[in-house]
Order: structure tokens, then C-alpha cells, then sequence
């Protein structure tokens, strides 16, 4: 299991070390857990993981956001 913290980050770069890490996920076929500051707003990761099918769950109160592999 993977873990990536995007607390210190802000957008645009908070996006993209998303993105790396869920290539890191894809590549090592391993679930990621992202820590994130639940201040600020995620609606663009949620968006994403939508639009492309990713399984998640979306802890607020530890502010954790755990993404499974897509599997093709």
C-alpha cells in the first residue's frame, strides 16, 4: 500500500502530485492512500477519479482519500 501526503501542496501542483501518485498505483498495482487538508476544497480529485472509474473512499474525518488500482 502506497501513501501520498498532498497537505503541503497547493493547486495547481496538489493535482499533480495526485496524478503521480496514481500512476505510481497503477504501475506497482498497489492501493494509495492520499492525506489531504480537509479545508481545502477536492473536488477536482473526486472529479477525476469519477470521470475514469477509479474505486475510492473518502475518509473526512482522517482526511484520507483511498484509491484501488484500475484493473484492464
Amino acid at each position: 500500500m502506497l501513501r501520498c501526503d498532498l497537505r503541503p501542496f497547493k493547486c495547481p501542483q496538489k493535482f499533480v502530485q495526485f496524478k503521480l501518485g496514481l500512476k505510481k498505483a497503477q504501475l506497482t498495482k498497489q492501493t494509495v492512500i492520499f492525506a489531504f487538508d480537509v479545508a481545502h476544497s477536492n473536488h477536482d480529485m473526486l472529479r477525476f477519479l469519477d470521470k475514469h472509474h477509479y474505486q475510492y473512499r473518502l475518509d473526512l474525518n482522517l482526511g484520507e482519500l483511498t484509491v484501488e488500482p484500475v484493473c484492464v
